[in-house]
């Protein structure tokens, strides 16, 4: 027998991973990432009008939006249908933001971030001077303390990543 050739008792990993894929589809007790359901659900014939729970156990660390997951089930019949597509609905929308799962999500994060730039922008136009927009350069008021900033190297390596979040 040769030497060069070796025997393998073990499957080559393209193998093992097709192997193993085959078995996850086959398998009956594999469910992703939802439970099985008791019964098989009928589309309803009514729109559902439910509200949005508001405070979905806070205490308990469920998040709202997923608490309020379920809800969320419109079937359209034709009348919601024409209002879904009216020439009005970009303007209703916009009167929705305010109320929607996403807004109540990001509302903590978004003010934080927005309280935090407005206060980094102020301070820096008090102890650096600003130019209006009219071109006109105002000085700093502060001369004492330095100026805060970030280096935007970081931003512009990350960039193409961080735009695909």
């Amino acid at each position: 027998q040769s030497h060069s050739r070796k025997k393998y008792n073990m499957l080559s990993p393209r193998w093992s991973q097709a192997l193993l894929v085959l078995v996850a589809l086959v398998s009956q007790q594999s469910h992703a990432f939802v439970s099985p359901a008791a019964k098989a659900s009928f589309a309803a014939t009514t729109p559902s009008k439910t509200e949005l729970a508001a405070d979905a156990k806070i205490d308990g660390k469920v998040v709202y939006g997923e608490e309020s997951r379920k809800y969320r089930r419109t079937v359209y019949t034709h009348k919601e249908w024409v209002e879904h597509r009216s020439a009005d609905r970009f303007l209703r929308n916009l009167k929705t933001i305010p109320s929607t799962g996403i807004y109540k999500n990001l509302a903590k994060e978004v003010v934080a971030t927005t309280l935090v730039a407005t206060f980094v922008v102020v301070y820096n136009c008090i102890v650096g001077g600003y130019t209006d927009l009219e071109g006109v350069a105002h000085p700093a008021l502060i001369n004492v303390l330095p100026v805060v900033g970030l280096p935007l190297v970081p931003f512009t390596m990350l960039s193409p990543s961080l735009g695909l979040l």
